[in-house]
């Protein structure tokens, strides 16, 4: 005996909501699959005028839009770049004169307290976007914004590695709008010179040991092994006969590797002290390293001299990504995609 089912107005009603949510769902994925592709690579690369002129810069016309992150009080220098970089892009547009604040919460260079009083750690290494510190609107509460930025919000990605004009848009934000403190630019060429005696044949790399090896953290970027890098290195300078390698790396005993592999050719800056890294806890915990002035100044200078460098190769970084953006681009370069663990 067939049994025939008969589609009750209910049952119809509600295959018909299901079919409209349907649509619905579609069509919004469309649309903003588009918003997200325009405004983070096409239309927004193409169509935006990055200037100072673009902006109105009076104290009584202007609202100061003061740009903080208070979701990774943990996080490291680049870390931080890079989200606050996405962060001036954005709020700019609006019309705030935009001030990097890096004092008025926890983090790694105050120690994990807030500490309003105390000078900002950010200008230790960068001016602010416009010239305007914290100081200069403390009495100006009413034209204050604060906006809190996170790694969600709109923010250079690994796309630069692979994407010329993503890297020159961001490249363009950041000389504008995060640049380095004159005097760290100037040691930094004085440095270069010191290191490589004039010459430009010069291969960067960039390489990543210590909790990412010991601790293989979840979500985190998988390094390449010393072997494999020696092996590219090799490979490099087979075509290219480099004058020197310079490598950065917080690991002294992956330093040692490839300074007993390349002894000849390897130039390196040399932190203040040891890192005594104790394999129980991400490095970017501990805030005795990582929120040490000195210890951010250096590797600073390190990202600066690996930008300069005529070809990288590099493990997947924050601060990968900031060698590109200080970069004016690579003649041959190699980022390590082996997945996250």
């Amino acid at each position: 005996m067939d049994i025939k089912y008969k589609i009750v107005p209910e049952k119809k009603s509600r295959i018909l909501i299901l079919f409209l949510l349907i649509t619905l769902n579609i069509l919004l994925f469309l649309k903003y699959k588009i918003i997200y592709i325009n405004n983070n690579f096409e239309l927004e690369i193409y169509n935006s005028n990055y200037n100072n002129n673009n902006i109105n810069l009076n104290y009584e016309n202007n609202s100061f839009g003061v740009i903080r992150r208070i979701d990774c009080p943990s996080c490291g220098l680049f870390s931080y770049f890079i989200v606050y970089l996405g962060c001036i892009n954005k709020f700019i547009r609006f019309g705030y004169i935009p001030i990097i604040d890096l004092e008025s919460f926890p983090n790694i260079y105050n120690k994990m307290k807030a500490n309003i009083s105390s000078l900002n750690p950010w200008e230790n290494f960068f001016n602010q976007p416009l010239g305007y510190t914290l100081e200069n609107v403390k009495k100006r509460a009413k034209k204050i914004k604060y906006f809190e930025c996170s790694p969600k919000n709109y923010r250079p990605s690994y796309k630069v590695f692979y994407n010329i004009i993503l890297m020159n848009f961001w490249h363009n934000i950041a000389k504008i709008y995060i640049p380095i403190k004159s005097e760290i630019l100037m040691e930094a060429n004085n440095i270069k010179k010191l290191l490589f005696k004039g010459s430009k044949n010069i291969l960067g790399i960039l390489v990543r040991g210590t909790d990412y090896l010991a601790l293989r953290p979840k979500g985190h970027p998988i390094p390449p092994k010393p072997t494999i890098v020696i092996k590219d290195i090799k490979e490099f300078d087979k075509n290219n006969n480099y004058d020197f390698y310079f490598i950065s790396t917080e690991d002294d005993i992956l330093r040692e590797i490839f300074i007993k592999e390349f002894y000849c050719k390897i130039k390196y800056l040399v932190y203040n002290k040891k890192i005594n890294y104790n394999k129980k806890q991400l490095l970017a915990y501990n805030e005795k390293i990582l929120g040490n002035i000195k210890y951010s100044k250096i590797y600073l200078l390190n990202i600066i001299i690996l930008s300069k460098c005529i070809d990288l190769i590099s493990a997947k970084t924050s601060g990968s990504i900031g060698i590109f953006i200080l970069s004016n681009g690579f003649r041959h370069n190699k980022v390590y995609e082996l997945g996250n663990y």
